[in-house]
């Protein structure tokens, strides 16, 4: 109760505990079925927790099989470091390359005449014509602001600029200004013009200006043809191969040999994953779903019917001939993939290897695609997991069931306090009873000339 119970005034006996015993044969029956329903519910619900975070996994393991690109990787090696570095897409073709290295593509530079003043001078007003290449921009100079350290912001800040960047270098002839592209190759050599003052157009002039660094193109060597670009990235010199070149071959390593392959290594392990994924839900299911004939104690779902269909699902999903796969390979089992006869999967390594390196496009024709196994897997896992699969439908309803059970409980106990609280005020009245008859039984007495009651 929600008050304190004192014992029986009248009687003497103590009324809070037969309350309390009454109580509880009232409660009992009924709280004991509460807490088999949520013990039961809270099973289930973590049971199939369980079982979808192994499904989830499942999927996860299929991510790196379903994209067209999964069975199209390749792999890169070079016989030689720190030439240059490549990188290979799906166009390349397996095979190799002997490349050498002759020369690296560079920025054009070049440096405007010297000032004999100091930095700070300002030159006079005019304007500045800067080209790279096939495009020029123009730069104005006002006299107040046209000392090298202000051309070299109104060139690195203008609109207009196409990529020619400034900067003032003093060296022991004094300060000038340094001008270099942001794009290397002959093609993209700097051009300077000046007008104005003579202070501004004489360090522009053609006489006073002076290269620093020869605009300059990349030159390799690919299987003894020579190939020529304006950057040290070569992308279309080797269909699906982009090539960095770094660094010039040397006498000690003239060539370096560039060698595309299959990404096997990647697809194997993704397979062992899918394999080991798997396992893990006939393991899970099986915990599951056991039963023991001699303890005869069963799995929380044991006999559920929906772990039934969804295991048997997979077992034909993955047992089934893919259609648009190659006649060598159609299957799981053709891969060396099996089952065994506790429902997990095994690998027959040999088997597998020999499809790796001899029928990988078959690989890739087996899993990827719309009509792929892992395409279809992957659909098949959504109708479970997904957000209207049958295992998100049934933990919906489940936890529905819980909150309804907590709502039963707590209507539950309200008629309890009620129920005690009634118990109560009738064993008082009870008792007040008896104190009322006890009295009136000591005056009859008394009247008597008894002295006391009997």
């Amino acid at each position: 109760m929600a008050g304190i119970q004192l014992p029986g005034v009248g009687s003497g006996f103590p009324i809070q505990s037969f309350v309390d015993a009454t109580v509880q044969a009232e409660r009992a029956p009924k709280e004991n079925a509460l807490n088999r329903k949520q013990e039961s519910l809270d099973v289930r619900i973590s049971s199939y927790a369980s079982l979808k975070k192994e499904l989830d996994a499942f999927q996860k393991s299929l991510k790196d099989l379903t994209s067209k690109e999964a069975f199209q990787k390749r792999s890169v090696t070079l016989s030689n470091e720190g030439f240059f570095t490549a990188k290979a897409d799906k166009n390349a073709v397996a095979g190799s390359y002997t490349l050498k290295v002759e020369q690296l593509a560079q920025a054009h530079k070049v440096g405007s005449g010297y000032v004999s003043g100091d930095i700070k001078d300002n030159l006079g007003a005019g304007s500045i014509t800067l080209g790279m290449g096939a495009e020029s921009f123009t730069v104005d100079v006002t006299a107040d602001k046209s000392s090298l350290a202000d051309i070299a912001k109104a060139i690195n800040q203008s609109d207009d600029n196409t990529g020619v960047s400034a900067t003032v270098v003093t060296d022991d002839n004094g300060p000038r200004l340094v001008l270099f592209g942001d794009k290397t190759g002959q093609e993209n050599q700097i051009s300077v013009s000046a007008s104005g003052d003579a202070g501004l157009t004489d360090i522009f002039s053609s006489a006073n200006m002076k290269p620093v660094q020869a605009a300059q193109d990349a030159i390799v060597n690919i299987d003894g043809a020579t190939v020529t670009r304006s950057s040290n990235e070569i992308k279309d010199a080797i269909a699906g191969v982009t090539l960095n070149l770094d660094k010039l071959n040397n006498t000690d390593d003239p060539t370096t040999k560039l060698t595309i392959g299959y990404d096997k290594e990647s697809v194997t392990e993704n397979l062992k994953k899918f394999v080991e994924s798997y396992n893990k839900i006939i393991s899970t299911t099986k915990k599951l779903t056991s039963f023991d004939p001699e303890s005869k104690a069963a799995g929380p779902l044991n006999g559920d019917t929906l772990v039934r269909n969804i295991t048997s699902e997979l077992r034909n999903a993955l047992g089934a001939e893919v259609e648009g796969a190659s006649s060598s390979l159609k299957s799981l089992s053709d891969l060396g993939i099996t089952t065994k006869r506790d429902g997990t999967l095994e690998i027959d390594n040999d088997v597998l290897d020999e499809h790796i390196a001899n029928n990988f496009d078959g690989i890739g024709r087996l899993f990827d695609g719309d009509s792929g196994l892992a395409s279809k897997l992957d659909e098949m896992l959504e109708g479970f997991t997904g957000r209207e699969g049958i295992l998100t439908t049934k933990d919906e309803s489940l936890n529905s069931q819980l909150s309804k059970l907590n709502k039963q409980r707590a209507d539950f106990e309200d008629r309890m306090l009620k129920f005690e609280d009634r118990v109560f005020r009738q064993y008082n009245a009870m008792d007040q009873m008896i104190a009322d008859m006890n009295n009136q039984m000591n005056s009859m007495m008394s009247m008597l000339g008894t002295g006391g009651m009997l």
